[in-house]
């Protein structure tokens, strides 16, 4: 990481240098939405002016940059390249610095070296400033001469200073070394012009041997080697105005120059004292090479060597991109804004069309393109997206060299139209054009799809599907696949159909007009109660990226209808009875069901309102809408291998005699929508003519009501003595076992009430009840009953009890009293038939109570009011043995 932030600050500083002081560098962001550009406000930053100077060759004391060599009392000579690296002209300050290890000079000299061969000649003159444009560099010798006697080394390093607004630069790491001595001696400079470019660009080497010793006798050689370096040798660009220009294949050093040289050299026979050999050469930095930085070596071998001498390249950023059509980002072979640079489709109104892409980074850094469509109708929408449907990044991230394929697609369109789509980046703009030439209209290509039998079917039923295809366009290649619900097995299909990978697929030329394809499955056996197949085909057509979906059909599976019986008590009744009906719900199958129910009672009958009953064992109230004639219960939901019972009661009006008949139907419907529906179910009745067809009769009970059904059972205590009234004054006394009845009374509904004296125990909830229960309102024609189911609540209580036990005999009796009144209950149970039965219950201080019965047989209740301070007796009874 270190070593990347350091390339990018020197390349960043690079490219402040290269950009000429006093630019205005503006800067405006752009954004769409909805088709519309929106523009931010422009930033303005000025480019100061950078001084940068640089001296080369580099060197430290220990390792120079260059020597020189002279006898004692001769000359020595340094060159040495000063440069202008900046973005403004400058003036450059010229000093040095030195250090004897030996001796120190006699004279020293600075001048420029304006025919650069390393010797001071007329006309050059002494310098000690340098007046330098941007990127210009200038020749600058020294000439050391060295005193008598001497010996040892001298060492010296040339320093250029600047100074602007931001502190005082220079460059001084330029050590070169001065020895005492006989022979030759080379000196290797290097440069490269120019000294930063980009892919693709040529630079130009030059390279400078100085015998800076005594006369070389033997063959020198001037070696660059770029093997190695992103650089390629530009072929038939050497030059060198002495000796003799090689070049390495690989394998061995030719004068005859091959395509591709991995290395170059300049061969001499000897170079005398001060003498100057030059070799020029092109090399090409390669395509794609990042930026960095190349340092190219030279090597001089030979007497007075080795000496080397560098040239450092800066590659800077190459930012170029291409976008074409998916395979030919560079729209070859016409190129940018071409017709290969464009693609055309048709489109089908109501779909979408996508066009595929390919963008190329062919720079040298990666880069983040920032990609947008201009020119689209108002409406028309753009979505960039990967090949696999995902959305695109946007910028678009691309290494160097590397592509991406992507589809633009389009929607909302009603007409054809044009596009531009545009990848922004470094090198600016690259753009293709996507173009919509016919828009077909909604409706032209159509998949309908329907089946048969529909509705709710049985594991092992076959089904069988049409797929109607419309295409009003023109012929063309489509295909049609179905996939199949894993409860179906295919079967057939018509066409070619073939089942692949759990679809059915039809390829086939779809002509105009209208083409019918079926395909026959089977429901599975081992298919599960409310399962919901679902089945939806799609057309796959080449005006359309997206299928063309069918619409889809639905069959629920159910392997079992409602099994449903009626029963009714009693089979045979009067004008003014009360019928209860029961209804017998199961549920055979293996999943729940929400079931309503509705009744179609005889019109001779009337449903007692609020008597409807729901449960098998515990039963509980359960709502009924009666409308136009029917019963219509509240839904409910029945477990799989579920029963449920209904009960309600009807009372018989007068009509007909004969039959009476009342017809129950259950719907069942499931969870996924199955519906089975039972059987109907019926129950008859039969009208019995009477008496009672002229007389209205009714008839009830008053009975404390143990078990809260609301009817009178066994364990139930009849009330005695309780005063029932009719408006108008007509009144009767329950007899012992709490029975009450009017007799002969005209046809029409009358208001029977319970007198709250005669009764200590408030009223249960009734049907018929009004107010607080006392009053029932009871419709009369024929027979009608009416009972008065009283509540026994916590205030009673149990003041005496005794159990009297004689042979088949058991007598039972219970003093009640409840808010000052007292009641006398008596169990009569016979084990065995008893005749001439008689039981005599005294009452002190009043009438005894008396029960006779010609023969007593199982289970009898009594009951009779005590007065209040009476007090508790044993009954007596008598009876006959045969």
């Amino acid at each position: 990481m270190r070593l990347a932030l350091t390339l990018l600050l020197s390349l960043f500083g690079l490219a402040w240098a290269l950009t000429p002081a006093g630019t205005v560098i503006r800067n405006q962001a752009e954004a769409r939405v909805g088709g519309e550009r929106y523009l931010s406000n422009v930033v303005e930053t000025r480019v100061q002016a950078l001084c940068v100077p640089s001296v080369t060759p580099d060197g430290t004391i220990q390792s120079p940059g260059q020597e020189a060599q002279a006898p004692a009392g001769g000359f020595a000579y340094l060159a040495y390249r000063v440069a202008n690296l900046g973005n403004a002209p400058f003036t450059l300050g010229l000093d040095y610095l030195d250090q004897d290890a030996g001796f120190s000079p006699e004279a020293l000299r600075l001048f420029l070296d304006v025919n650069e061969n390393g010797r001071p000649d007329p006309g050059e003159p002494t310098v000690t400033t340098l007046d330098l444009a941007p990127g210009e560099a200038r020749r600058v010798g020294v000439e050391v001469r060295l005193p008598t006697p001497a010996s040892g080394s001298y060492f010296f390093t040339l320093r250029a200073t600047c100074a602007d607004n931001q502190g005082v630069k220079r460059d001084e790491d330029n050590w070169a070394r001065v020895r005492v001595g006989e022979g030759p001696v080379l000196q290797v400079f290097k440069e490269a012009t120019p000294t930063a470019a980009r892919p693709g660009e040529a630079v130009t080497f030059r390279l400078t041997l100085h015998n800076l010793g005594g006369e070389a006798l033997d063959p020198i050689y001037l070696t660059d080697d770029l093997s190695g370096l992103p650089l390629v040798y530009v072929g038939g660009s050497a030059r060198a105005p002495v000796g003799r220009v090689e070049f390495y294949d690989g394998s061995a050093w030719t004068p005859l120059e091959p395509a591709s040289p991995r290395a170059i050299r300049l061969v001499l026979s000897g170079l005398a004292r001060g003498g100057v050999a030059e070799l020029t050469f092109q090399a090409r930095v390669l395509e794609g090479t990042p930026p960095q930085t190349l340092r190219n070596l030279a090597r001089a071998e030979g007497p007075g060597g080795p000496a080397e001498g560098a040239a450092e390249v800066t590659v800077l950023p190459l930012y170029q991109h291409h976008l074409g059509p998916q395979g030919n980002p560079r729209a070859l072979p016409g190129g940018e804004g071409s017709a290969d640079d464009r693609q055309a489709k048709e489109a089908l109104e109501g779909t979408r069309v996508c066009f595929a892409h390919t963008l190329e980074n062919a720079g040298s850094v990666a880069e983040a393109y920032a990609l947008r469509v201009e020119g689209l109708p108002g409406g028309v929408t753009a979505t960039f997206l990967t090949l696999s449907g995902t959305p695109l990044a946007n910028p678009l991230p691309l290494n160097p060299g590397e592509r991406a394929d992507f589809l633009v697609c389009y929607g909302g369109f009603t007409a054809p139209f044009a596009a531009r789509v545009v990848a922004q980046g470094g090198a600016g703009d690259n753009a293709t054009w996507d173009e919509i030439t016919r828009v077909h209209p909604q409706g032209s290509l159509t998949l309908r799809k329907a089946v048969s039998p529909a509705g709710t079917v049985r594991p092992g039923d076959t089904l069988t599907y049409t797929l109607t295809l419309e295409n009003a366009i023109g012929p063309m290649e489509v295909e049609v696949r179905d996939p199949l619900d894993p409860h179906l097995e295919f079967v057939s299909a018509s066409h070619g159909g073939r089942l692949e990978g759990g679809e059915v697929v039809w390829r086939l030329t779809l002509p105009p007009g209208t083409t019918v394809l079926t395909l026959t499955v089977r429901v599975k056996p081992s298919t599960p109660d409310d399962t919901l197949i679902r089945n939806r085909a799609r057309l796959h057509a080449p005006l359309s990226p997206d299928p063309i979906p069918s619409n889809p059909v639905e069959n629920p599976v159910w392997s079992a209808g409602l099994l449903l019986q009626k029963e009714v008590t009693p089979k045979e009744a009067q004008p003014g009875d009360l019928l209860t009906y029961t209804l017998r719900v199961a549920n055979p199958a293996g999943a729940a069901l929400e079931v309503r129910v509705e009744d179609t009672p005889d019109p001779r009958l009337a449903y007692v309102e609020g008597s409807a009953t729901r449960g098998c064992q515990n039963p509980v109230p359960w709502p009924v809408e009666v409308r136009d004639g029917k019963l219509l219960f509240a839904p409910f939901t029945l477990p799989a291998q579920g029963t449920e019972c209904l009960s309600y009661r009807m009372r018989l009006r007068p009509g007909p005699a004969g039959e009476i008949v009342n017809v129950a139907q259950a719907l069942g419907v499931s969870d996924s929508g199955a519906a089975t529906a039972s059987a109907q179910a019926q129950a008859v009745a039969r009208l019995r003519p009477g008496v009672f067809e002229e007389k209205g009769l009714l008839l009830g009970r008053v009975f404390l009501d143990l078990d809260k059904d609301g009817l009178f059972s066994p364990g139930d205590i009849p009330l005695p003595r309780a005063r029932l009234l009719l408006p108008g004054g007509l009144q009767v006394l329950t007899d012992a076992e709490g029975r009450y009845a009017f007799r002969d009374l005209p046809y029409g509904v009358y208001e029977v009430m319970l007198d709250p004296a005669t009764a200590p125990f408030p009223p249960r909830p009734h049907p018929e009840a009004l107010g607080e229960g006392y009053r029932h309102r009871v419709p009369v024609y024929g027979l009608a009953v009416s009972d008065f189911p009283l509540a026994l609540d916590l205030s009673v209580k149990v003041r005496r009890s005794t159990t009297l036990r004689m042979g088949p005999l058991t007598v039972e009796k219970r003093v009640l009293e409840a808010e000052g009144a007292r009641l006398v209950v008596l169990t009569l149970k016979a084990a065995e038939p008893l005749p001439e039965f008689r039981l005599t219950d005294p009452v002190p201080g009043g009438e005894d109570f008396v029960f006779e019965a010609e023969v007593l047989e199982g289970e009898k209740t009594l009951s009779y009011r005590l007065p209040p301070e009476a007090p508790f007796t044993d009954p007596e009874v008598r009876w006959r043995y045969p």
